[in-house]
């Protein structure tokens, strides 16, 4: 049935195996970003199969279905509302905020559990996190985990690349290095990790230029589209069509240049033969799609129907399925979808 969603499972098992192979190879953590697949069941088995260490997520909904015996992250800050969910389905969760560090204990304590807590560190990107200076607010955040009989500090982390664009490099790396290192030397304590590595560090993990105290990543874009969307970068050596998208043409015109009425401006391209495909912006945002076939082009889009130029092409009919490779904000429309179909092959 269309539209659909096939994720080809040699594929995208063999993009896991090779990203963590140069992890592992530096001796640090592969964790896999499952929400960009809502951690459909289908996917989640390829993964368990895999050498990937840990699985993360924004969504304590997709962590809570999960049975596995890897380590299970929430990236996102958790909501006051949701802690007995995050205490129950994580292991692991990132925090900056200390009320909602107090209510973790407080729920941990409950479930009789020890749950990791690692500070979230905003090393520019502005997006969360406590700023890497204000280091009165991290030791204050340190002091009330390590504090806490029912919380563990694991360490520190930060994103980058996905607010502000900052991209990793060798200056933020060291910043949050030396961020680690004064919670360590105030504390006393040590700290197993330091989670700075994503998809927008890849060219440092080849490079090998990224310091070997950052022992952490979390990889989502990198190993299921073979794409880095931060330096706009196909990586070469993962597949980029382990997911694909299809859907069915139900109507093919051929139309006047300014068919689409007075009220909407489109670059007049003289007679066109156009199709309709079943999907809309309801299940995805058509910018994030890559036509397979280069001699087409998608003209835009309501919630229901997508609408293609076939440029003349005679090779197409109704019924024929066009195929599209993703964009990260695709697979993550797509999967969201309930009227996507999705398929392992």
């Amino acid at each position: 049935m269309y539209p659909c969603v096939e994720c080809n499972r040699k594929k995208l098992l063999q993009n896991m195996e090779t990203v963590a192979r140069m992890l592992h190879a530096d001796h640090k953590i592969m964790c896999a970003v499952i929400k960009g697949f809502c951690a459909d069941n289908g996917v989640m088995e390829i993964l368990e199969d895999s050498s990937c260490d840990w699985l993360a997520s924004s969504r304590i909904e997709d962590l809570a279905k999960l049975k596995t015996k890897k380590t299970k992250l929430l990236i996102r800050l958790s909501q006051p509302c949701e802690i007995t969910e995050v205490v129950a389905s994580s292991e692991v969760s990132f925090e900056s905020e200390c009320n909602t560090i107090l209510l973790l204990q407080e729920e941990a304590k409950k479930q009789n559990k020890t749950h990791g807590v690692i500070l979230a560190i905003d090393m520019g990107d502005l997006r969360e996190g406590i700023f890497y200076k204000y280091l009165n607010e991290i030791e204050e955040a340190a002091a009330m985990v390590l504090q806490s009989p029912n919380l563990e500090l694991l360490g520190v982390g930060t994103n980058l690349g996905c607010f502000g664009g900052v991209i990793t490099d060798a200056a933020n790396m060291q910043g949050l290095i030396e961020v680690a290192t004064h919670i360590e030397q105030k504390f006393s304590v040590t700290l197993p990790y330091i989670s700075g590595m994503s998809t927008a560090a890849m060219e440092m993990i080849e490079n090998k230029t990224m310091p070997q105290q950052v022992n952490h990543g979390r990889f989502g874009e990198a190993w299921l589209l073979g794409f880095d969307s931060v330096d706009n970068r196909r990586l070469t050596y993962l597949h980029d069509d382990a997911f694909l998208f299809k859907a069915q043409i139900i109507e093919i015109r051929t139309i006047g240049g300014n068919a689409f009425g007075q009220h909407v401006e489109f670059k007049n391209q003289g007679m066109m033969k156009r199709a309709l495909l079943a999907f809309g912006t309801q299940d995805v945002a058509y910018e994030y799609l890559i036509p397979l076939d280069e001699n087409i082009e998608i003209i835009g889009a309501s919630s229901d129907h997508t609408i293609i130029s076939l440029h003349g092409s005679d090779n197409y009919q109704v019924g024929d399925v066009l195929t599209f490779k993703l964009k990260y904000h695709a697979l993550l429309h797509l999967y969201t979808s309930k009227y996507v179909k999705k398929y392992i092959v």
